[in-house]
C-alpha cells in the first residue's frame, strides 16, 4: 500500500511562503493550505468554516514522520485522497481530527475524530485490514508527563471505526506475521519497577485482536530506539533497544512465528549488555538482516595506555543461538568505522598515534601477542584545514575518504599483517558511520 505522508503541492506551497518572508505571519497562518488553485481554494474555505465553526485552532503532531496540521491519505479506498485536520479546541475531547472528502466537486467535512489529551504525539497511515483505503492511527498525550494513548480508526460508508485503543509509551507498525498486513506493536514501561512489556495487535475477523504480553528480557528505564527489519531471512522483528543505566544498552528481538509472539532474546543466555551509548543493532553488513553488538575490549598497547573495544556483529537465530559476521572500531568521536578481519580478533591492539600537523583523532592498528611489542599493521588520520588533502598524502599516507570537512588517510606499519594489506583493501574496509535523522543517532 502507498503511503502518502503529505501533498507535494503542500510542499512547494510551504516553501513559497518561506521564501516570502512568512516570519511575519501567525502561527495559524504558517498552516493554513497554499494558495495554489481552485481544488485547494475550495478546501481551504471548508477548513476555515469548521475551525469557526467549532472554535479551533491548528496542532500539529508533534511526533513522528507525519507532522504537518493538514495531511492526505486515501482512507476510503477510493482512489482519492481525503485531507484530515489536526486541530484543538476547548471543552470536553479537545483534540480533533477533521476528515474533508470532495462530494459533488466541492470539500466536505464528512468525519470527525475527536479524543482527550493535551497534544497529539503521533499520526501513521497503514494498511491494517488488507482492504483498500488506509487506516490511521492516532497517538495522544494524555498528560505532561509520559501517558500516551494510541487509538486506530477506519472510514467506513463515511463513517469513522474506532478499531482499537491502547495506552503506550512507544509504538511502531511492522508485518510480523507476513500476511500482507501492518500489525501494531505496542510497548510500555512501568517507570517504577522498570519493567517493559509489548503487545501485538493483528487484524483478525473484522476486529484489531491483542495478543499476550511478551515481557523484555531485563528491566529498563527507557527505550532508546525502536527498530524494524529481519532478524532471519523472511522473518521480520522489531528490535527493541532500552536503557538500563544511561551508558548501558540492551536489544529485545520480537518475532511472530509459529502462531506465538516471542522475545528471541530470552532464549539467548549470554550476557549482550552493551556499556556505550551509540551502539545499536543495525544492517552493519547490508546482507538484509539487522546484526546486533557485542563490545570486546581489547589488550591494551601497554600497561599506562587506553583500553579500546572491538565490536562483534552477531546474527540472533531462532533458537536464541549467535553467529557472528563481522568485526568492526567503531571511532564515533570521529565519525568513522573500521572492519577488522576475523583472523585479527583478539590479536590486536589500538593506541593514539603520534601527533602530526593537521591531523586530529590519529589511531594506531597493531599487532598484539602478550609480552611481545606491538607492532603497527595501519594507523588512520583525519585531516582538516587549508592544507588537509596535502597533508593527508605526506610521508607515506595515501587517501581513504574525502568528505566535505575532513580526508582521511592511512599508513601501513611493519607488521606480518601489513604485508598482506594493499591500500585498496584498507579503502574497502574504511567506512563512515551514518546518523539517522529521524532519531538524530548513529
Amino acid at each position: 500500500m502507498k503511503l502518502r505522508r503529505f501533498s507535494p503541492v503542500l510542499l512547494a506551497g510551504a516553501l513559497c511562503l518561506l521564501l516570502s518572508g512568512c516570519f511575519v505571519k501567525t502561527v495559524d497562518e504558517l498552516y493554513t493550505l497554499p494558495r495554489h488553485s481552485d481544488e485547494y481554494d475550495n478546501l481551504q474555505m471548508a477548513i476555515d468554516e469548521v475551525m469557526a465553526a467549532d472554535g479551533c485552532s491548528y496542532s500539529a503532531p508533534v511526533s513522528g514522520s507525519n507532522q504537518q496540521s493538514v495531511q492526505l491519505a486515501d482512507l476510503d479506498g477510493d482512489g482519492e485522497e481525503e485531507a484530515i485536520v489536526f486541530a484543538r479546541t476547548a471543552g470536553e475531547k479537545p483534540l480533533k481530527a477533521y476528515v474533508f472528502d470532495k462530494k459533488d466537486g466541492a470539500y466536505q467535512n464528512v468525519a470527525v475524530i475527536e479524543g482527550n489529551g493535551t497534544a497529539f504525539a503521533r499520526v501513521e497511515y497503514v494498511d491494517l485490514d488488507g482492504e483498500t483505503g488506509q487506516e490511521i492511527l492516532i497517538g495522544r498525550q494524555l498528560t505532561d508527563q509520559v501517558l500516551q494513548s494510541v487509538s486506530a480508526y477506519a472510514l467506513e460508508n463515511g463513517e469513522i471505526v474506532e478499531l482499537m485503543t491502547a495506552s503506550y509509551s512507544q509504538f511502531t507498525t511492522c508485518d510480523l506475521d507476513n500476511d500482507g498486513r501492518a500489525d501494531l506493536f505496542v510497548l510500555r514501561f512501568d517507570a517504577e519497577t522498570h519493567r517493559g512489556a509489548a503487545e501485538l495487535y493483528r487484524y483478525r475477523n473484522d476486529q484489531m485482536q491483542r495478543g499476550p504480553e511478551v515481557s523484555l528480557a531485563h528491566d529498563a528505564a527507557s527505550v532508546k530506539r525502536i527498530m524494524t527489519g529481519f532478524v532471519a531471512y523472511n522473518i521480520p522483528a522489531v528490535f527493541v533497544t532500552s536503557a538500563a543505566e544511561e551508558d548501558t544498552l540492551e536489544t529485545d528481538v520480537f518475532i511472530f512465528r509459529g502462531g506465538t509472539f516471542q522475545n528471541l532474546s530470552s532464549l539467548d543466555e549470554t550476557p549482550q549488555t552493551v556499556r556505550n551509548p551509540f551502539v545499536y543493532a543495525c544492517d552493519i553488513n547490508s546482507d538484509g538482516l539487522v546484526e546486533l553488538p557485542e563490545l570486546v575490549s581489547l589488550p591494551a598497547a601497554d600497561a599506562s595506555a587506553e583500553t579500546y573495544s572491538l565490536i562483534r556483529w552477531y546474527r540472533l537465530g531462532l533458537d536464541g543461538s549467535r553467529e557472528v559476521v563481522l568485526r568492526t572500531y567503531h571511532r564515533f568521536s570521529g565519525g568513522w568505522y573500521v572492519e577488522i578481519p576475523e583472523s585479527w580478533d583478539e590479536r590486536i591492539t589500538i593506541s593514539r598515534a603520534d601527533e602530526v600537523e593537521g591531523a586530529r583523532g590519529g589511531l594506531v592498528f597493531s599487532s598484539w601477542n602478550g609480552s611481545a611489542p606491538a607492532e603497527p599493521i595501519f594507523t588512520i588520520y583525519a585531516f582538516t584545514g587549508d592544507r588537509r588533502m596535502e597533508r593527508a598524502q605526506e610521508d607515506g599516507r595515501f587517501l581513504l575518504l574525502e568528505q566535505t570537512d575532513a580526508v582521511y588517510s592511512a599508513s601501513l606499519g611493519t607488521a606480518n599483517q601489513a604485508k598482506n594489506l594493499t591500500q585498496d583493501e584498507l579503502r574497502q574496509m574504511f567506512h563512515i558511520i551514518h546518523v539517522d535523522w529521524n532519531s538524530g543517532e548513529t
